[in-house]
């Protein structure tokens, strides 16, 4: 009699060991919601998990790159905006200038004008952003435009190349405008400033209306810029909700692998106190009997 219960205690003691061991494996499903947090709960399940991880991680890798050119583009438009309008103020000019009515102080004022929007244009040309240039090029650490003293010329002397960020598997896009293409190259709108306010100066009316041509270029090369600027910003927009799309989609299919069925596990819980609350009693009654035999 003693063998027997003495047996049947020790087939309890292991069932409640198991039932504790599932139960303490349940609680940690359910309060972290899911069902493989290590390799040795699904092993067939670990590869797809860590892929579908690194395929979250990666995703929201190029959103972030994404939103980040838009937002150096954002800045950019600003700037150029600015930019548009100088040159439409700089065609206004040239066509009132152009008006044999007016006199020499008339014209001089103008130019003064003019040289008012060469230097607003200077500033758009340099400005910065989080510490850094802006229209520099890659050097963005550097000043990119400066006006020689004596002639007042403006130099460029930022660099000619992109910052190019990836923005889905190789796939790379520009993350700025050069001040290059944007002030310098084919025209040169500080040039195109210069001889707007030489021929309000000095030159006839003839001079002056020669001036449109060139500003209508500078102007029609700072359109190109914001026009290819928005083609970009619209690409982002269009890569993000690509990968936000393949993110949903990587997402299911991780929760697949890797979530607990939250229903099913608290069910599971409840039926399981419940099991092992009868095993600890029917032990405790079984652990009596065995002492009773003993002293029997």
């Amino acid at each position: 009699m003693i063998i027997t219960n003495a047996s049947a205690y020790r087939i309890l003691q292991n069932n409640m060991t198991q039932d504790s061991s599932t139960l303490n494996q349940l609680y940690i499903e359910s309060s972290s919601g899911k069902a493989v947090t290590k390799s040795s709960d699904n092993p067939s399940a670990v590869g797809a998990i860590i892929n579908g991880n690194s395929d979250i991680v990666t995703g929201q890798r190029y959103i972030t790159s994404c939103k980040s050119v838009q937002n150096s583009l954002s800045t950019a438009e600003i700037a150029i905006n600015s930019v548009e309008n100088i040159m439409t103020s700089a065609k206004e000019i040239a066509i009132e200038g152009a008006n044999d009515s007016l006199t020499p102080s008339d014209r001089s004022t103008l130019a003064n004008q003019v040289s008012q929007l060469k230097d607003s244009l200077l500033g758009l040309a340099n400005t910065k952003e989080d510490g850094k240039y802006i229209f520099a090029g890659y050097n963005d650490q550097s000043q990119p435009f400066s006006k020689t003293p004596v002639t007042n010329v403006v130099n460029y002397t930022g660099s000619d190349d992109h910052q190019m960020i990836e923005v889905s598997p190789g796939t790379t896009v520009a993350n700025n405008i050069t001040g290059k293409e944007l002030f310098t190259s084919p025209v040169d709108l500080f040039a195109t400033l210069d001889s707007l306010s030489a021929a309000l100066t000095t030159g006839t009316t003839t001079d002056i209306s020669a001036q449109l041509t060139p500003i209508e270029n500078a102007s029609e090369q700072v359109t190109t810029q914001l026009s290819q600027l928005g083609n970009t910003s619209a690409r982002m927009d269009d890569m993000i909700t690509m990968q936000q799309s393949a993110q949903v989609t990587v997402k299911s299919t991780l929760s697949q692998n890797q979530d607990a069925d939250l229903a099913t596990v608290l069910s599971t819980i409840t039926q399981m106190e419940n099991s092992l609350q009868a095993t600890m009693q029917v032990t405790a009654r079984v652990s009596k009997l065995n002492l009773m035999d003993y002293l029997s």
